[in-house]
């Protein structure tokens, strides 16, 4: 699937709930709605079904890369039976997963059945103290067995670190090596609570993490379908990788779009640009559902304009969009 600018758009984002099962200030602060709730007042989440039949419209256009996101996925008890029943399309060639890892030790083991190809487990900070006072919950444990359990599973793992200015990137990819998963750093991008944190550039954060761990070389491996940028470092076994939305701009080789939970294809964070697709999901047939999503496709914006922020028409929180 094409977009008007040539792009090949093949990797869809679908949020499955904007519920989660943490308060992270930077995605969720206290006076929003959403923790442990399924938004009252708004449109019911998309159903198994609707899903299912988008993932049809949508891999028959070229997309064949999905990732489930939130919110928190996994609060979510159809989860891994999603996962199951996308990867079963005809067509589809990875299903992953994002996800807090507050329930993966749970889960790992049965989404790993199911058919899922990776996890990427957001992990902002591994000091104990620090992690309660941002996500509001001492769980810091349960995520660490987590991605233990993943890994002990068979599933590929990554670390997903936001830059933000508070960040401390030298014991998260200390942790990462003893774990011997990759990490990212990514840029806090200016969307919702995060305005407030956005943090320095990774340039600066790459200097950093030569300092202290040596010589870095670029590695051109690919690990994933999004926009990481890899290096790996002497003193390190495990490749680092970086998302620099803000100070690396990467739109002319962007590939995705974003689904949120209750049926808007979103096709830049940056704005609110996009189409809902209920009605289509409910009252029409898949031959017309492709046509209503390639349509959106072909005029999705050349590019993001987070560096000017007074120009961007999003102001969801994050949790509302999907990760």
């Amino acid at each position: 699937m094409k977009d008007q600018y040539g792009r090949t758009i093949d990797y869809l984002r679908i949020s499955i709930t904007d519920a989660c099962n943490l308060r992270c200030r930077y995605c969720m602060p206290e006076s929003s709605s959403g923790c442990g709730m399924e938004g009252a007042g708004k449109e019911p989440l998309l159903s198994v079904e609707e899903i299912l039949k988008l993932v049809h419209a949508a891999t028959s256009l070229g997309i064949t890369h999905y990732r489930i996101t939130g919110g928190e996925p996994l609060v979510r008890k159809e989860c891994v039976e999603l996962v199951q029943k996308m990867k079963a399309v005809p067509g589809v060639s990875s299903v992953g997963i994002t996800t807090n890892g507050v329930r993966l030790a749970e889960c790992a083991e049965k989404l790993k059945q199911a058919g899922c190809d990776s996890v990427n487990v957001s992990l902002d900070t591994v000091d104990t103290a620090e992690f309660a006072a941002l996500t509001g919950r001492d769980a810091l444990e349960q995520v660490k067995n987590g991605i233990c359990a993943a890994k002990e599973a068979g599933l590929f793992v990554k670390l997903n670190a936001v830059h933000r200015k508070e960040l401390h990137a030298l014991e998260l990819a200390a942790f990462a090596e003893q774990m011997k998963v990759p990490v990212r750093f990514i840029e806090m991008m200016p969307v919702g609570a995060g305005k407030s944190y956005v943090g320095p550039s990774n340039e600066v954060l790459k200097k950093e993490l030569e300092q202290w761990y040596g010589a870095r070389t670029p590695d051109l491996s690919r690990k994933g379908n999004g926009p990481a940028i890899y290096e790996t470092y002497e003193k390190l076994s495990i490749p680092v990788g970086f998302i620099s939305a803000i100070h690396g701009k990467f739109c002319r080789n962007c590939n995705r779009v974003r689904l949120t939970s209750r049926g808007f294809l979103k096709l830049c964070l940056c704005y609110e640009n996009g189409v809902d697709l209920r009605e289509v999901l409910q009252n029409e047939t898949v031959e017309k559902l492709e046509k209503v999503i390639a349509q959106a496709i072909w005029n999705k914006p050349m590019e993001h304009c987070f560096e000017r922020p007074k120009d961007m028409t999003e102001h969801h929180l994050m949790s509302g969009i999907g990760g």
